[in-house]
This record gives structure tokens, sequence and C-alpha cells, in this order.
């Protein structure tokens, strides 16, 4: 699989998209990756701020001053849900692409299933952690909203959560960090290009690796922000 965790675009313009296109088949290619198996999720950087109109930027507002009431209530509108969503106009078709589609409902950045075995499956759920992105964001501001929250839990399948932000950027941070403990095995992140891995024990045979990845094409290439990106094993244990 090729994973990316967000920010694939700089200013989320149509251009830098054919740009990442050509770079990403390239890897693809040269890795012997189908397209199939490439899943990208959204990050602040992928919102196109020409894009954020005066009401656009009042929504935001409130969302960021009053939360998941707000969320909801505007996701219930027509008129308003399209204007959040028209910030992600470039981006959506690119990620379609790749059979990465996002849910303009206020839903999943995307999600893949994938199966490893009779009965054992692994599925990439991708959070959408830009949805209340603006011009300026400020940590433990932004906000996932409960269409997103709730992951699922079915027999032999094994989730791997992908967001953009750490969890410690989020206005809901303490629910959404409850789900990804109970439910996944792998919580991956980007953002802060500071990369780590952590293993947080949660019982017997069943860790939840949490990991951030750094940037493989950081705007200066100096520490500690250099190239990096990581290379994870999927193994199953019959």
């Amino acid at each position: 699989f090729i994973l990316a965790t967000g920010d694939l675009a700089f200013s989320g313009k149509k251009s830098e998209y054919e740009l990442i296109a050509g770079f990403i088949d390239a890897i693809s290619t040269a890795s012997g990756v189908p397209k199939d198996r490439i899943f990208c999720i959204p990050g602040n950087h992928d919102i196109d701020r020409s894009e954020i109109s005066a009401g656009c930027d009042f929504l935001l507002s409130e969302i960021a001053r009053e939360g998941e009431r707000k969320l909801d209530q505007f996701l219930k509108n027509d008129r308003d849900r399209a204007t959040l969503y028209a910030r992600f106009t470039p981006y959506i078709p690119w990620a379609e692409g790749y059979n990465c589609s996002m849910d303009c409902a206020g839903g999943l950045a995307s999600e893949k299933i994938f199966p490893l075995a009779p009965g054992r499956e692994l599925q990439f759920i991708g959070l959408n952690s830009a949805l209340v992105c603006s011009v300026k964001d400020e940590m433990g501001k932004l906000l996932l909203g409960a269409r997103q929250r709730v992951l699922p839990i079915e027999p032999g399948r094994e989730l791997v959560v992908l967001s953009h932000h750490p969890l410690h950027w989020l206005q809901d941070s303490a629910d959404a960090q409850k789900f990804v403990r109970s439910r996944a095995r792998v919580f991956m992140s980007g953002h802060e290009h500071e990369p780590k891995v952590h293993v947080d024990p949660i019982e017997d045979g069943c860790d939840l690796l949490m990991l951030a990845a750094g940037a493989t094409c950081p705007l200066e290439a100096v520490d500690p922000y250099t190239y990096v990106y990581n290379v994870i094993e999927f193994e199953l244990d019959a």
C-alpha cells in the first residue's frame, strides 16, 4: 500500500494535484503498488483558501466557538454544507481518481477494505481532520464530529486509521481517542512533521501502534524536518 496522511498540495490548487499525481504514480510504478492500493486523506494544505468566502469564514468561526452543535446544524443545511466543502473542490476529484471518495456530508475522508485471508480483512479508515480548517488553525479547535468518530467493529477485521492532525488538535479529542483505542490497531497522523512511534498497550494480544509521520517533501530539508517516509509491514498471525 501507499498511505498518505494529507498535505498532498500546498494551497489546494488543481495544478498542484496534477504535479502530485505524477509523483505518486511514479512511486506506484517503481514500487509495484497498484493504484487501487493508494490511500490518501486531506490535510489543511489541501484546502483551497481562496474558496473561504465571508460566509464560509463565519461558519468556521461559529464552529470553532460553539463546537459540535454548530457543525451539526450547518451540515443539515444544503447550502451551508456546500459552502464548507467548496474548499475541497480541487482535492475531491483528484482523490476519487485513486478511489478515495470523500463523504461530503460530514463523514469520513475515505475508506477501503482489503481481504487478507478467509474471514480476515484489513480496513483503512481516513478521518477528515481538515473539515473545519480555516486560514489559521488553533490547536484544540478542530473538530471531527460524531459522523466520523464512530468506528466500525466487525469480526476478523483490523482497522488502520489515518488522520492528518494528531488527536490533540481536536475539540472532540477525548471522544475520538476512546473510539481509536477501543477499535483500531494502527493510528497514523501527520501535520507536525515530527516522526515518532509509540505502542499503546490496550489489552493482552492487542496493542495500538501510534505513528506520527514525517514530511516526505518538507519546505526546507533541515533538522528536524528532513525527508522522511515510513515502511510498515502488516503480517497475519494465523
